[in-house]
């Protein structure tokens, strides 16, 4: 099946928004074997909505278009996709009956303006939007579906729920589909392609998207065969040798971030968390309780930047410091052990790093990062030197070393 987007506003191409209602549509597809052929955004002008239908219909079985079904002058989308198909404009009767409605329950009248949202190509399917105001419609322009849903976010998700996911194939007739993400921190993409594509030479129905969201690489696999169990085999087998000769590199199989995946270790396991932080300033915190049920494992966090707050807070001895340095995997340990006597928990993970760009030095360049993980078995601290350039992103690595050291050492855990 051939799809194609077609985000339209002028705010999509002046910087104000991005159009995240494609890509959001686009992980749908990918779910089910498919993808986007092209993805195109243009401004809110009639003859160029009407020729972008137009050509994408040209190419494509099926067209979402987002964005333009408001009430004010500037909103096009039904006016252009009219154009493309040669027809007029109508008026939607049970639309404008249910906006009026809409307002009528909200305790207004209905600005004339809002009319313009029932008004739609004459040969338009209405799709319900329950989210909101404006209908979305389907149009047959040639042999193509067009299907015009409103940019909202919101509205768009529910109207690709409701009416667009049935409209699409799920995979071939008779065949099942399984599919499998591997993640990776400390791999790099070629180095991920590299292990995986010598696996996959003799595996028939195999599809790979690569993807880079640093700090992490990922490598989704989508299996095709007979039957269900059958697609489950094929992925378990390339899994499990993918997994060994990635080694450690590859800390998870998931659609699930890092962050959620350490929340829901620890969850599982029924034991608590807490960090001391140096040169990542809380962003491992951050990075936690960004995700929803992170209260039940977290326990809190010491930012712990000067070396005053290391020693008065956590206990970090005066001669660790004097005699290692702030960036060292004595004081690292120290403040591991000091997080978690003070916040009470079950495992406390401490970073202390250079991240630049000043500070570095020949012993310590910028990049090098000491780590400290503190348990029911002990301290234990490495030390690593992460090349990543700029500030931020060698801030990032160490968010995710910690957080994989942390999951993955409870994953081992018996907590009985």
């Amino acid at each position: 099946m051939r799809i194609e987007t077609l985000a339209i506003g002028d705010e999509l191409l002046d910087g104000r928004l991005a159009d995240t209602n494609s890509q959001r549509f686009a992980r749908h597809l990918a779910d089910r074997g498919l993808s986007l052929q092209r993805s195109t955004v243009i401004d809110d002008d009639v003859d160029r909505i009407r020729d972008a239908v137009r050509a994408a219909c040209a190419r494509a079985d099926l067209v979402v278009t987002s964005g333009g079904l408001g009430p004010t002058t500037d909103d096009l989308t039904a006016e252009g996709v009219a154009a493309a198909n040669n027809e007029d404009i109508r008026l939607d009767a049970p639309s404008f009956a249910h906006i009026k409605k809409l307002f009528a329950s909200k305790g207004f009248d209905m600005p004339d303006i809002n009319r313009r949202q029932a008004e739609v190509p004459a040969s338009a399917t209405i799709l319900r939007n329950g989210a909101g105001v404006a209908p979305g419609f389907l149009t047959l322009v040639d042999d193509a579906k067009v299907v015009s849903l409103p940019g909202v976010p919101r509205e768009f998700d529910h109207l690709i729920e409701r009416h667009v996911l049935p409209l699409l194939p799920d995979v071939e007739q008779g065949a099942a589909a399984c599919t499998r993400t591997l993640r990776c921190v400390g791999v790099t993409e070629s180095q991920l392609g590299a292990t995986l594509e010598p696996l996959l030479v003799d595996v028939p129905h195999v599809k790979v998207q690569y993807r880079t969201s640093f700090p992490e690489n990922l490598a989704r696999l989508r299996f095709v065969a007979d039957d269900a169990a059958a697609a489950q085999a094929l992925a378990d087998d390339v899994v499990a040798r993918a997994r060994t000769e990635l080694g450690g590199g590859c800390y998870a199989v998931s659609d699930d971030s890092l962050a959620a995946l350490t929340v829901g270790a620890f969850v599982d396991k029924g034991l608590t968390f807490g960090t001391a932080e140096s040169c990542t300033g809380g962003l491992i915190g951050a990075a936690i309780t960004d995700v929803s049920g992170a209260s039940s494992m977290f326990e809190g966090g010491i930012l712990s930047y000067s070396n005053a707050i290391k020693m008065n807070v956590l206990g970090v001895a005066n001669d660790t410091l004097a005699a290692h340095g702030a960036v060292s995997e004595e004081t690292a340990r120290e403040m591991a052990t000091g997080a978690r006597r003070v916040l009470g928990v079950d495992y406390a993970v401490a970073v202390t790093g250079i991240a630049g760009p000043g500070g570095g030095t020949d012993a310590k360049p910028v990049g090098t990062v000491c780590f400290g993980l503190a348990g029911p078995d002990g301290v234990h601290s490495k030390r690593r030197l992460l090349p990543f350039g700029s500030r931020e992103r060698i801030r990032q690595m160490t968010v995710a070393v910690a957080l994989k050291w942390a999951l993955t050492t409870v994953q081992a855990t018996d907590p009985s």
